[in-house]
């Protein structure tokens, strides 16, 4: 199969709630299970038999319903998603996990509990800080879900399970992350939408589809020789992303996305666990709940500042696009922590953009975008001839 079938295969799949993996994962009789948050780890969901389904508005043409049961000050993601659990786009799941990500998210929760007919519902509580003073609560809250899972779904859920599980999600992190190297290279391989796309394509299939998928990517990127070196090399931030027509937009401009930190991309890919624990869970809690951190951790900004310029530095890139949506308190804030930081520290050029769920507005996106470009050439420019002239 040629590489762009095998991209419009990853685009297809992506494209709405329900994709022909989960249906025959259904069909066989085992259940699925739709998650918000990547702090519910979907080694644990494996483990009780179910298939994990990141939860997602891609699909949805308003949120009408959302709205009616949602403040308008939810953002848009979250009245996405909740509008296609409304309207039964989501009718395919045997439960939900949800997280105290934020209080958007947490209103969700309530609503899935109190308006949908999904017949099991599960909550995670975790702290809002790294420390290992807090690790054993998030730890306790794993095994309360645990012995949830296993009682509603009558599975064990026992060491061989879990670290089976956790073997999967290796294996998915290990192709992830040989697909997110090609995006390094001087002739970048693959682009940031297509990465995002492949990104997300495995948080929405099984574990074994997956490999066969991205191993049929890895050989056909293989004798690929490149893109030609972009003018300007981008690495994106920021909060929930899970649009590759917004990086689309963002690398018509004489630019290519050659690493992200976003939860539905390159933050998704963490160290492997440990795939023989005597305690399994404490293997999988302990590098979920120690992963780079999101902006819902209050505190860790200056970890989370640290890798932001060691990842910017290791991947060349130029300058740093950082997005958030409207009305997203959490990175609202960190968006303010890092423009303060950049203000005494300027390691990189940086460009702040605020969006909506469902809605590329590309002339208006690359018009900044392409002004942004121009800015990073013209200092480079400058740059040269400052250095020429020493």
């Amino acid at each position: 199969m040629a590489r762009n079938d095998l991209f419009d295969d990853v685009t297809a799949i992506i494209s709405a709630p329900d994709n022909p993996y989960i249906s025959r994962w259904k069909a066989s009789g085992k259940p699925v299970i739709g998650y918000f948050c990547q702090y519910a780890p979907p080694e644990l969901l494996l483990a009780a038999g179910a298939l994990p389904v990141r939860l997602r508005g891609a699909g949805s043409e308003d949120s009408a319903s959302g709205d009616a049961l949602m403040s308008s000050r939810v953002c848009t993601f979250v009245r996405h998603v909740m509008s296609l659990v409304l309207d039964d786009a989501y009718d395919f799941l045997d439960g939900e996990i949800s997280v105290n990500t934020c209080d958007h998210v947490r209103r969700a929760a309530d609503v899935f509990t109190k308006k949908s007919a999904l017949p099991f519902h599960g909550f995670i509580s975790v702290p809002r800080t790294p420390r290992e003073s807090l690790f054993d609560y998030y730890l306790g809250e794993l095994r309360k879900l645990q012995a949830a899972l296993a009682e509603h779904f009558k599975v064990v859920i026992d060491r061989e399970s879990l670290n089976r599980a956790i073997r999967q999600t290796n294996g998915t992190r290990r192709r992830l992350s040989a697909l997110n190297q090609l995006r390094r290279l001087e002739r970048p391989k693959l682009s940031g939408a297509k990465a995002l796309s492949v990104h997300i394509a495995a948080q929405l299939m099984p574990p074994d589809d997956f490999a066969e998928l991205a191993d049929n990517l890895l050989a056909e990127l293989e004798s690929f020789e490149g893109y030609d070196p972009p003018t300007v090399r981008l690495f994106v931030t920021g909060a929930e992303l899970d649009e590759p027509a917004y990086i689309a937009a963002i690398e018509s401009q004489d630019a290519l996305v050659v690493a992200d930190d976003i939860c539905f991309g390159e933050r998704s890919v963490f160290g492997s666990i440990d795939e023989n624990s005597d305690d399994p869970l404490d293997a999988i809690a302990r590098a979920t709940f120690f992963r780079t951190s999101c902006a819902r951790m209050i505190g860790d900004f200056p970890n989370r500042w640290e890798r932001l310029n060691r990842r910017v530095a290791e991947t060349k890139a130029d300058g740093v696009i950082f997005q958030r949506l409207i009305f997203c308190d959490p990175w609202g804030a960190e968006q303010h922590n890092l423009l303060h930081r950049l203000q005494s520290d300027p390691a990189f050029p940086i460009l702040s953009l605020l969006r909506e769920y469902g809605v590329v507005p590309t002339g208006q996106l690359r018009t900044r975008v392409q002004a942004f470009v121009e800015k990073i050439e013209i200092a480079r420019v400058r740059n040269g001839a400052a250095g020429g002239g020493a």
